[in-house]
C-alpha cells in the first residue's frame, strides 16, 4: 500500500528546508510514497526559484491561496485537501505550515510530523511566530527537529518518543548548485592571482553573526591584506553591513553578491568558508561545503559540533569573538596543507554520516511508526 503523504512548505526560494524536503521527494519509491507539495501564491510565483525548481524536477504541487492574510480560508483549502485525497499523514515545515497542520490534525484526525528547522530573530514578530510555533508543535505526532542542540528550546524536546533528530543530508555528486561555465572570481572581480577567497553562504538576519564577521574580516586584513570575502546571500541586514564595512574600511575587500541560485560558483573558488552565526540547527552550507572538500571555520553553536569536529573535519570557534575568528580564518588561509587535510576530513565526514538515502530511511521508518499508532 502506498503512504501518501502532505507536505506544506511556506517557500519563494530553495532554501535549505526546501532542499531537504527535494530530496526526500526525488529519493522516494513511487510504489511506496506518494508525497505532494503544498506552497502558497506568492507576487511573482512564477520567477521564484521554488517554482521553478519543482517544475525542473516535475514534483506534484497545488499552491493555496490566502486573501486578505485569512488563515480561516487556508484552514478551509488544507482540510478539503485532505478530505478528498484522502492523506493519512500532512508533514509542515515553518511557522504557518504548523499553524495548519495542527487544524488538519484537529480536524480531520490525521497524523501530523512537524519539522522545526532552525529559528530566526529578524524582529519581534517573527519571535512571536517562533515562540506559538513551539507551543503547536506540543501537539504533532512526531516532532523532527535537525539537531540534538535543538531539544533543549523546543518544548517537550527530551521525550524521545516524539521528537526525533533528523540530520540534514548532502547529495554527494551535486553537494550545491553551480553554473554549467567555468566562474573563475580572480577574473570576475579583477582580483591579484595572490588573492585568498573567504566565502560565506547564508541570509543576513542577526542569527547569521554577518556583523561579527566583518568585525573579524577587519582584523584578518592587518595580517594579510591579499585576501577578499564574498558574502553570498540577502536580508535585512544589508544596508547596514554594507555601511558596516565603509566603517571597518574593508568595503574594498567585501564583495556583497547577493541571492545567487548557484552559490557553489563562489564555494568552489574558495580557500575557506566561514560561518559565524550566534544560532543554528544544522547549516546546509557547511555541509554543502565540506561535501565539495573545502576547509571550514564555523563558530561553535547549535548542530554545529555535531557535523565539525574540531582540527579533525573543520575549525570551531567560539560565537561572538572576532578575534578567534579572524586567527582561525589566517591560520588556514596561511597553510595549505592544512586546508587540504580538513577539506578532506570534512567530505570523509559529510560521505559517512549526512548522505540522501539515510536520511530517507529514517523518514520512511518514522512515517510507517506513526501510522501503526492508534489515533
Amino acid at each position: 500500500m502506498t503512504i501518501k503523504i502532505m507536505i506544506l512548505v511556506a517557500a519563494d526560494d530553495v532554501t535549505g528546508p526546501v532542499k531537504g524536503i527535494l530530496q526526500l521527494i526525488e529519493s522516494f519509491n513511487p510504489e511506496d510514497t506518494f508525497a505532494c507539495l503544498y506552497n502558497f501564491e506568492y507576487n511573482d510565483q512564477k520567477n521564484n526559484s521554488f517554482n521553478k525548481k519543482v517544475k525542473e524536477k516535475e514534483f506534484p504541487v497545488t499552491f493555496l491561496i490566502q486573501k486578505n492574510k485569512s488563515y480561516f480560508l487556508l484552514i478551509r483549502q488544507v482540510v478539503a485537501e485532505v478530505r478528498e485525497y484522502n492523506y493519512p499523514i500532512v508533514q509542515t515545515h515553518g511557522f504557518k505550515p504548523t499553524f495548519l497542520g495542527f487544524f488538519a490534525k484537529m480536524i480531520c484526525k490525521v497524523k501530523w510530523v512537524c519539522f522545526m528547522h532552525g529559528t530566526t530573530s529578524e524582529n519581534l514578530k517573527v519571535r512571536f511566530y517562533n515562540f506559538i510555533d513551539n507551543i503547536l508543535q506540543m501537539a504533532a505526532d512526531r516532532t523532527v527537529l535537525v539537531s540534538e542542540a535543538q531539544r533543549s528550546r523546543i518544548f517537550g524536546g527530551r521525550n524521545a518518543g516524539r521528537v526525533h533528530v533528523l540530520h540534514n543530508s548532502v547529495d554527494m555528486d551535486h553537494p550545491m548548485p553551480i553554473s554549467l561555465a567555468s566562474y573563475p572570481l580572480l577574473e570576475a572581480y579583477e582580483l591579484p592571482a595572490a588573492s585568498r577567497i573567504v566565502v560565506a553562504v547564508g541570509r543576513f538576519s542577526p542569527e547569521k553573526g554577518i556583523d561579527i564577521l566583518l568585525e573579524a574580516f577587519s582584523l584578518l586584513l592587518r595580517q594579510m591584506d591579499s585576501v577578499h570575502l564574498f558574502l553570498v546571500g540577502d536580508g535585512q541586514e544589508r544596508p547596514a553591513l554594507e555601511g558596516q564595512a565603509l566603517r571597518l574600511g574593508v568595503a574594498k575587500n567585501v564583495h556583497f553578491v547577493g541571492y545567487s541560485q548557484t552559490p557553489g560558483d563562489f564555494v568552489a573558488e574558495a580557500d575557506v568558508l566561514v560561518l559565524t552565526s550566534r544560532s543554528e540547527g544544522i547549516p546546509n552550507a557547511v555541509l554543502e561545503a565540506m561535501a565539495m572538500g573545502k576547509p571550514v571555520v564555523a563558530t561553535k553553536v547549535g548542530g554545529v559540533p555535531e557535523i565539525i569536529e574540531d582540527d579533525v573535519s573543520g575549525r570551531l570557534v567560539p560565537p561572538g569573538r572576532p578575534d578567534l575568528i579572524a586567527s582561525a580564518l589566517a591560520e588556514v588561509l596561511a597553510d595549505e596543507p592544512l586546508r587540504h587535510r580538513l577539506g578532506a576530513g570534512g567530505r570523509k565526514k559529510v560521505m559517512e554520516a549526512f548522505s540522501i538515502q539515510a536520511r530517507v530511511a529514517k523518514v520512511l521508518t518514522l512515517y510507517r511508526d506513526v501510522l501503526s499508532e492508534k489515533s
